[in-house]
């Protein structure tokens, strides 16, 4: 089978409503492509102030713009649930419903500080593009990451959307650090990742979105200071493919080494 997707790479408004309105104008875009779905940057919408004072949800206008525009969406935001605050992500299907939910596992040191709480749960969904898992951010690149590529190869994931930002640190390249632990964790779960960037200015973000295959690697990469929209045609038979050359060339125990 094969899927037609678009990866969002823009710089998000801080302020709520003018958030909501420019993921409008990209989804927009990105549809003229006639895409099936569409992955955009972490936290797109909302303000995480506005979460903290007063109880707020931005699912219902996420789920007005996927069925608006007939895609699939994901995306994440903050929310609040029994008093806890959550970087929430979510697949919305294009008749506004959430086909998979996801809460950032590894939270970057300025959520910790804020007291957003970390989620516990990895899962895919069956959809009609195939199954889809969902990560964000952080998720994707950090010492644990091996671990949950490795499930989402296990439970069979085909497409896995991962919402971003940036993580910058002048004592290190992190763009390319970050690059090949999401390119590592194409080839570890065997899916192909997408990655949707941010450029925003006042958190040093860079974009450098990408589309990568977990047999030819990257298909697509972003630029670091340019709006821009990813557009690939993705086909899951390599996903059947790739698990095929796992289950012969894979050892089959762990060797314990001292």
């Amino acid at each position: 089978m094969k899927v037609k997707i678009a990866v969002l790479q823009y710089e998000v408004p801080e302020e709520s409503d003018a958030s909501f309105k420019k993921l409008d104008e990209m989804v927009s875009q990105a549809v003229w492509s006639r895409v099936k779905l569409v992955v955009a940057p972490e936290t797109s919408v909302g303000e995480l102030k506005e979460v903290k004072e007063k109880d707020i949800d931005y699912l219902s206008k996420l789920s007005e713009i996927a069925e608006k525009y007939k895609v699939f969406l994901s995306t994440s935001y903050y929310t609040k649930d029994k008093g806890k605050i959550y970087n929430q992500g979510c697949i919305i299907s294009p008749q506004g419903k959430t086909v998979l939910s996801h809460r950032k596992i590894y939270l970057a040191k300025p959520e910790k500080d804020e007291g957003v709480s970390s989620g516990k749960k990895l899962e895919v969904c069956d959809s009609e593009i195939g199954k889809i898992g969902m990560m964000i951010c952080k998720d994707g690149f950090n010492k644990y990451s091996h671990f949950l590529y490795e499930k989402y190869n296990q439970q069979g994931a085909e497409i896995t959307c991962i919402p971003a930002w940036s993580l910058g640190w002048k004592e290190m390249n992190t763009q390319e650090y970050i690059k090949a632990m999401y390119v590592y964790g194409a080839f570890i779960s065997r899916s192909f990742i997408l990655m949707s960037g941010n450029l925003n200015v006042s958190s040093n973000s860079f974009g450098r979105s990408l589309i990568i295959s977990p047999i030819k690697g990257v298909l697509k990469e972003g630029s670091i200071n340019h709006k821009e929209i990813l557009v690939e045609e993705l086909d899951l038979d390599e996903v059947v493919k790739a698990r095929e050359f796992d289950s012969w060339w894979q050892p089959k125990n762990k060797v314990e080494v001292s």
